[in-house]
């Protein structure tokens, strides 16, 4: 199950600048094939030195039946340059049943340097130019709302690796969730690692806030909805 309820967020946490960007507060429905897995909630904070975002994320149905105990906490605190989000750490905790795992990524961005903490080991990579975590990438692609830029194209880095990924602004259309109808503007999200195909919808206005995610693969499709958006 740890396995299964992980892969679904991570289908999830993808991809204005920060001066169209709003600070928020919002829980999505999370379901594959139609059936509800779990809930995560969003919380941004903006600050004049940049961002502290976080997830939590908790199962639903049978999978909380199976371990009530399961969830998963993730927080990206960084900066802005020029309008993108830089990330200079970012902590993923999984806790269940069976005991809590931690991992931790700090970006070292003066001596482009990535330090990756586990609970038993510690790595360093080389840090690639415009790199994001699980939660940053969400900010990045915010960033697409404003201004003349259509694309955007960097590396992301999660406990599985690494992988290239590549963002387009496409046509906008009327998005109606459980907390409302929005204007919405689609972002494609396409990456070097192949198995399928995905779509952000961000709210054109509201600072660009995520509305639906919908990702299609040969298993079936993996949908986070906007069910209620709390005040930050």
């Amino acid at each position: 199950m740890h396995f299964f309820l992980r892969s679904l967020l991570l289908l999830f946490l993808l991809p204005a600048s920060a001066g169209a960007m709003e600070a928020f507060s919002a829980t999505y429905e999370l379901t594959f094939n139609g059936v509800r897995k779990g809930e995560t909630h969003f919380s941004l904070i903006l600050h004049k030195d940049g961002y502290s975002f976080e997830a939590f994320t908790q199962p639903a149905g049978q999978l909380a039946k199976q371990d009530s105990k399961h969830e998963i906490l993730e927080t990206s605190h960084g900066h802005f340059d020029n309008g993108r989000p830089e990330p200079d750490t970012y902590y993923y905790a999984l806790r269940s049943s069976s005991g809590t795992s931690m991992t931790e990524f700090f970006f070292d961005w003066k001596n482009m340097r990535l330090t990756v903490r586990g609970e038993k080991e510690q790595q360093k990579f080389i840090l690639e130019e415009g790199t994001q975590d699980r939660l940053s990438y969400l900010l990045r692609a915010m960033t697409l709302l404003e201004g003349s830029q259509q694309e955007a194209r960097f590396p992301r880095v999660s406990l599985e690796g690494s992988e290239n990924i590549s963002l387009k602004r496409k046509l906008q259309k009327y998005i109606s969730t459980p907390a409302g109808r929005f204007l919405a503007r689609e972002i494609s999200i396409a990456s070097d690692k192949p198995g399928a195909t995905r779509s952000l919808w961000l709210a054109s206005q509201h600072g660009g806030i995520p509305l639906l995610l919908v990702q299609r693969n040969d298993k079936g499709i993996v949908r986070m909805k906007l069910l209620k958006i709390e005040k930050p």
